[in-house]
């Protein structure tokens, strides 16, 4: 297993997400990831990153030329960039979703996924290996806030 990286989450170039620093005010991204290089099923492609005290309002995906598999998506567990093989991925997101077709995140997702005082990762597994091919791009919208009241 190994752990690959997005231009949010590797590299001394990498991009960053805004971070809203007015409470309440939505923030939205499209974190666009092209497969320069494979990701198999056992790997986690490590996608980007939600910032500290922020919690998730809503998250579509959509990819091209990703037939013939399915993405978990979900928070991983460890420092967000860290290559430790120990790291996990959850699927507080999105669960063996088919990523060619647009899936928005539900509503019983919303509620659970909560927030924290730290940045966390938001890992990315496919079902089976993803070639490299500039023509295989994933698309993540992600919507979220800070200081929005928590239910959970």
């Amino acid at each position: 297993m190994a752990i690959k990286k997005s231009n949010y989450t590797g590299g001394n170039g990498r991009l960053v997400l805004p971070s809203p620093y007015v409470a309440n005010v939505v923030t939205e991204e499209l974190v666009t990831h092209v497969f320069k290089e494979p990701v198999a099923a056992a790997d986690i492609l490590e996608l980007a990153y939600l910032p500290p005290y922020c919690r998730i309002l809503g998250a579509t995906i959509f990819a091209e030329g990703t037939a013939g598999t399915t993405l978990n998506v979900g928070f991983m567990s460890g420092d967000v960039g860290s290559d430790d093989p120990a790291r996990t991925s959850g699927t507080e997101l999105f669960s063996a979703v088919d990523p060619e077709t647009e899936t928005d995140m539900t509503m019983a997702a919303i509620a659970a996924a909560g927030k924290s005082d730290a940045a966390r990762s938001i890992g990315v597994r496919p079902s089976a290996t993803i070639a490299a091919d500039p023509d295989t791009v994933l698309h993540l919208r992600i919507r979220y806030a800070t200081g929005v009241s928590n239910p959970v």
